[in-house]
């Protein structure tokens, strides 16, 4: 043991550096298990978590769920998602933490991929020998806790590309020394299989990579065709050999993300490129540089020395040096110019976390160090008064502007100027031969790197221990009451009046209507925003139901906050079950369970995941902005009866209000203003409900909180805040005769009561109607996610079975073991013509292009396995 860890100190002290410093830190900030807090933060908190749930449930229970899920929205193709979210190795560390351990198990992988990252850039050091001994941590540190690794931490799915990186580099180096393209195609193709979003970052890379290694290796023509070649055919091969990930994401890409790409280019800088100098300084990020900022570039002052040394070092071929500088003024071209940025996110802008591609460019940074470093024996005067002056130029324009950087402060700017003069003089005794000067690099860089960290990551807050431990608890407990209540082959759908995430589902095991992710089919999100619920490029959060909506999407089951439960006082405001949504019209469903904090109830109008429908359901419905409107015509559709196209009927407000509001004079305008812009400003609107009847409200996408706040009976009313449709709130149910007052403050000086209609829903005509769809169900004998039968019974002509299953080219549908064709209906759902009487319907999901993937990648497999056998066999003979 001492044996080899004299031998392999380096690359040990290469992982365990950055594994023990993040982790030194975490146990200090009371991450859990050492605390009450956590690492759930932004997306890890609020989606990430949630999949890495899904995944633990996928790999110990339901493994077809890698293929489609119906946690996902109202079901969906699955392979997009693992393909950008879950398919990390690291991953499996997950496994060994359930229910309330899982944070702990994020941290674990947290921290493995931070010394993971280190001990590849090591590994990568010594094998190409660019450095030895201390050395080597020395750099590796600086690589793995680089300015983006912190700034990108919460982003844990695409930290495996930092760790990857340097591995593929090497399988580039490689290439010089003889090595055949296998084991730089095989990197690459784990690459893209691990996370195909940031290798496609690495290939671009790595075709400018390749013309500075074709230049500083060069020795002749042939040997640079020679290599060439090899990188050529084994990028090819690893994009083949990754097809049976690549294809059928592809696809779901074209249904998903592919249709947000931008067409219109602006040819123009972002930014001024000077201020890509404040990034340098150590602790240089905040929440706000997340939506919006610079590229996340810091590498420490070492690195910065070492990179701008190489330029300078005759021992350095010019050649090389003048392709390196091109690479680099491409690279910083692409932090700033909006063409270069487009291309490398794949021409679409990043929602959040911009520049995500300058992992690169850091490794680029501290890659050339590494190399610089390796040449220099001691600084001499000349480099050092010319870093002086470009360390102290950049330093003193930070400390001017800082006004302009509100994520760094004088402390931070003190500090950089500190150990960027330490690094000088460092510097000017490396040749010294004592062994404390490694050490003391060493020491610089583990001290500058953390001090980086621990400033970047403290201006972060993040979710309690107990809001996420205690929520999922609680949200499980009454998922498995429902549970007990079903057999395994009911289907249903369940929703609650109350989120902690749009991912709850897939955290808990359900089948839900809410759903988040970059990989989300936009037509989904653009039916329910049709149907009135809040969504967007990306996301649904079902909190707007009606009556119908539910019914028809077969939401069978509610879950809302126990009135008769008390919050404990210690939560401080902070509720267990945050509220999401107003429901008076549970008021129709019936209560069938509770747990402590939960009550649990049974939608009686709910349909089957298929029904028998009149084939009216197949004609194009009129595109509407009035939910109210789509809803009725989908009802009238369904039943092929146009009785109910007054399902939703427009009342008008018995009295209205106004203090301190004054109405524009144009005609039918429906515009406010406040007359005292200081003082509240306030519509009030009463009525009172002649029925039991849900009375509904609509309202448009522009009526959120920044404009205005509702309010009913004085309490305020809760509405999801992200909508970019008209959606509809659920004012009052069963209560007739009792006076409703909605209080409109106006947030903004001025505002617009967009699609703003009260209605009153036809209860008498809507549970006719349900009880004829409900009448002809498709009672399931097989429920899985990707194989449903069941047995079906129409009793008239010119039917069709409609489910509420998103159409996709994967489905294929049989009826009584006959081969069909699928209809779409609503330009969204699953329909199956079906002629009178009874039929066996089975539906079974392959993704598209999966079976084509799995035979490229088979073929590119064999065929390098056979050439390895090959080249094998030829060294064998030569040796005899």
């Amino acid at each position: 043991m001492i044996r080899f860890i004299k031998r392999h100190y380096p690359l040990l002290l290469s992982f365990w550096i950055p594994f023990l410093l993040m982790g030194g830190y975490f146990a200090a900030r009371q991450m859990f298990p050492f605390g009450h807090s956590s690492l759930l933060t932004v997306d890890l908190g609020q989606q990430y978590i949630d999949f890495f749930a899904f995944y633990r449930d996928t790999l110990l229970h339901h493994p077809s769920q890698i293929l489609y899920s119906f946690s996902k929205a109202i079901g969906g193709d699955m392979l997009g998602v693992w393909a950008y979210y879950l398919f990390s190795p690291f991953n499996l560390l997950l496994l060994l933490t359930p229910g309330k351990w899982l944070t702990a198990g994020i941290m674990l992988m947290t921290l493995m991929k931070y010394g993971c990252a280190g001990l590849s850039f090591a590994w990568l050091l010594k094998k190409t020998k660019t450095a030895s001994g201390l050395y080597i941590p020395a750099l590796a540190t600086s690589y793995a806790l680089m300015g983006w690794m912190i700034a990108n931490q919460l982003n844990l799915i695409w930290l495996d590309a930092v760790v990857i990186l340097p591995l593929i580099i090497l399988a580039v180096e490689r290439l010089f020394t003889g090595a055949s393209y296998i084991g730089y195609s095989l990197i690459l193709a784990a690459a893209l299989i691990i996370n195909y979003y940031m290798s496609y970052m690495i290939c671009l890379f790595l075709a400018t990579y390749i013309l500075w290694a074709l230049t500083r290796h060069f020795k002749n023509w042939r040997q640079t065709g020679q290599v060439l070649g090899k990188f050529v055919l084994g990028s090819l091969l690893g994009a083949a050999a990754a097809a049976v990930v690549l294809l059928p994401t592809f696809y779901s890409l074209t249904q998903s993300k592919a249709q947000y790409t931008v067409t219109k280019i602006n040819w123009k800088l972002e930014y001024a490129p000077v201020k890509m100098l404040s990034k340098l300084v150590v602790g240089a990020f905040n929440f706000d540089q997340m939506p919006t900022g610079f590229p996340n570039l810091f590498v420490g002052s070492l690195v910065l020395c070492g990179f701008l040394l190489y330029f300078g070092l005759k021992t350095i071929p010019w050649r090389e040096r003048i392709v390196a500088g091109l690479v680099t003024l491409f690279l910083g071209l692409s932090l700033c110019f909006e063409p270069l940025d487009l291309l490398w996110h794949a021409m679409q802008f990043p929602i959040w976390y911009p520049y995500r591609f300058s992992f690169v460019v850091c490794f680029w940074l501290v890659w050339l160090a590494a190399i610089s470093l390796n040449h220099l024996t001691q600084l001499r005067l000349p480099a050092g008064i010319v870093l002086t002056l470009l360390f102290g130029a950049g330093l003193y324009y930070v400390w001017t502007n800082l006004k302009h950087f509100n994520y760094l402060n004088q402390t931070a700017v003190r500090l950089s100027l500190l150990f960027s003069i330490i690094a000088l003089a460092l510097l000017v005794f490396k040749a010294a031969p004592s062994p404390l000067v490694p050490f003391t690099f060493l020491a610089l860089v583990v001290v500058e790197m953390g001090a980086n960290a621990i400033l970047s990551l403290n201006q972060i807050s993040y979710v309690t221990q107990s809001d996420y431990a205690d929520y999922t608890a609680a949200l499980v407990k009454a998922v498995n009451k429902v549970k007990q209540r079903t057999s395994a082959t009911d289907f249903y759908r369940l929703e609650k009046t109350f989120m902690r995430t749009k991912n709850d589902s897939m955290e808990a095991n359900y089948n839900s209507a809410s759903h988040f992710s970059s990989t989300f089919e936009s037509r989904i999100p653009n039916f329910m925003g049709e149907l009135g619920q809040p969504a967007g490029d990306g996301f649904i959060a079902y909190s707007n139901g009606t009556l119908f909506s539910d019914a028809f999407l077969g939401i069978k089951y509610y879950l809302a906050r126990n009135a008769n439960w008390i919050e404990p006082a210690e939560r401080n405001n902070n509720p267990l079950l945050p509220p999401l949504t107003d429901k008076p019209d549970l008021s129709y469903y019936n209560q069938v369970a509770h747990t402590k904090q939960v009550t649990i109830y049974k939608n009686p109008y709910a349909l089957n995941l298929g029904f028998a429908a009149s084939n009216k359901i197949l004609k194009p419905q009129t595109n509407t902005s009035y939910p109210t409107i789509y809803q009725a015509n989908v009802l009238s559709a369904l039943t092929g009866s146009d009785q109910y196209a007054a399902l939703f009927t427009p009342q008008l407000f018995a009295t209205v209000t106004y203090a301190n509001v004054k109405q524009r004079k144009a005609p039918l305008t429906q515009t406010y203003r406040k007359i005292n812009k200081k003082k509240a400003a306030t519509i009030t609107y009463t009525f009172t409900p002649q029925t039991n009847d849900p009375y509904y409200l609509t309202i448009g996408s522009n009526l959120n909180s920044k404009a205005v706040s509702f309010s009913v009976n004085g309490k305020a009313l809760q509405q999801y805040d992200t909508f970019r449709d008209t959606v509809i709130v659920n004012l009052a149910a069963a209560q007739k005769g009792q006076p409703i007052k909605l209080t409109i403050t106006l947030n903004q000086k001025e505002v617009w009561l967009k699609d703003f209609q009260l209605y009153h829903f036809d209860t008498t005509s809507f549970s006719q109607a349900i009880r004829q769809l409900q009448a002809e169900p498709w009672q399931l004998t097989k429920n899985q996610n990707i194989n449903l039968s069941g047995q079906i019974n129409i009793t008239k002509r010119h039917q069709v079975m409609m489910t509420t299953i998103p159409a996709a080219a994967g489905w294929r549908a049989t009826v009584d073991q006959k081969p069909v064709k699928i209809k779409r209906a609503l330009d969204t759902f699953i329909a199956i013509p079906l002629t009178k009487g009874s039929h066996t319907v089975s539906l079974s999901y392959w993704p598209p292009y999966l079976t084509l993937g799995l035979v490229i990648t088979g073929v590119t497999l064999s065929i390098d396995g056979l050439y390895y056998y090959y080249r094998k066999r030829c060294a064998q003979h030569r040796l005899f």
